[in-house]
């Protein structure tokens, strides 16, 4: 494990030199204008040393292929499994899930896919078990999850992902396999008006399925930047139709109520989660990005959640098992969450095809004990 966590480190050091910039000066601007409000905003809610480091690996990447690219750059740093083993567990996992002609027809099929750049020295190995796992995500995601209108999503062109296709040629790729069956998980019951809150969104894979597949609802992304920038972007682009608040500062809610209710997607820093109303959100969300936080950043986020989450509302989260936070030397497991006593377990169970990571789904009861 420690052998790991210092490859890691190396790995984000050595990618954080920047020799090109493909950033606009008015994107640049507000990136900057971010970082500054994050790194002066409530200490509880700025990244850990962990995500201070990975973000400005992940700034270096946008600042050299672009946001044009983000999909095979940043993205890959998020919940995409790139560099990985033929005895990878997720890998065993399919392998074990899968009826064994699937699992042939997945390998061939990886096999005959062209090489991926991912603007590194990804060779052609790599390759290979990344296409299995996808083509072998995708497959298991088709049997897992009984959901017609998440079934007919396709993945996004845009932000440039590796081009992996299903049998009729369709785009697919490992988020969206993913997001389909973590969604499936969520039990939704979103009506037109219900508010969905996620902490540490990524680039929006989620947001984007959960926005496509329930019309009507408010989305609210609470993320550190340049996720943030990302998200905003690319949801944007995606829903031309919908109304969208995009990050600002303020001081005090009040001041941007009005534009609020009025949108339909919302972008806030992580620092600003304090200032939002309480019983906001009929789903709360946050997806592998607790693990990486120290533990009283973890409690004021839990706190934050029962505090915005309606009552009847739904909280959804999957981690690490146990997961050791990379610069900070801080080790997490499942049983460390402090999760408030008014809230009743409806779901704990080992997350398919990441085996190594837990989902859990709660509800609020009416009263908050916490």
């Amino acid at each position: 494990m420690k052998l790991m966590q210092r490859i890691t480190k190396l790995i984000i050091k050595r990618n954080q030199e920047v020799d090109a910039q493909r950033l606009g000066a008015q994107d640049l601007e507000r990136l900057e204008s971010m970082f500054a409000a994050m790194n002066s905003g409530d200490s509880r809610a700025r990244p850990s040393k962990y995500w201070i480091e990975l973000n400005r690996m992940n700034l270096a990447q946008l600042q050299q292929h672009g946001y044009e690219n983000f999909k095979r750059t940043i993205a890959l740093n998020y919940f995409t499994f790139v560099r990985i083993l033929p005895w990878d567990s997720q890998i065993i996992f399919l392998l074990r899930n899968l009826p064994l002609p699937v699992s042939f027809d997945c390998l061939w099929r990886a096999l005959s896919a062209p090489k991926h750049d991912y603007f590194s020295a990804f060779n052609w190995i790599q390759s290979v078990l990344y296409n299995f796992l996808t083509l072998a995500s995708w497959e298991y995601s088709r049997n897992a999850v009984s959901d017609p209108n998440l079934l007919a999503l396709r993945e996004p062109t845009e932000g440039n992902p590796a081009l992996i296709t299903d049998r009729c040629g369709e785009p697919i790729s490992q988020d969206l396999a993913n997001s389909i069956i973590e969604i499936s998980a969520m039990n939704l019951s979103l009506r037109p008006g219900s508010v969905a809150l996620e902490l540490g969104a990524g680039y929006g894979r989620d947001a984007h399925a959960i926005l496509a597949t329930n019309p009507g609802i408010k989305y609210v992304i609470v993320d550190i930047a340049p996720a943030l920038w990302v998200a905003e972007k690319y949801l944007r682009n995606a829903f031309p139709d919908l109304r969208i608040f995009c990050y600002r500062d303020f001081e005090h809610f009040a001041d941007i109520e009005k534009d609020f209710l009025e949108c339909d997607i919302a972008f806030f820093l992580s620092t600003q989660i304090s200032r939002l109303p309480d019983g906001l959100a009929d789903l709360v969300i946050n997806i592998s990005s607790l693990h990486e936080m120290r533990l009283e950043q973890i409690g004021f986020y839990l706190a934050q959640f029962d505090r915005l989450l309606k009552e009847g509302g739904t909280f959804y989260f999957k981690q690490w098992k146990c997961g050791t936070v990379p610069f900070e030397d801080v080790v997490i497991h499942q049983r460390d969450y402090p999760i408030p006593r008014n809230w009743s377990c409806d779901l704990s169970r080992e997350a398919p095809i990441q085996s190594k990571f837990f989902e859990e789904r709660y509800k609020k009861s009416a009263k908050s004990t916490g």
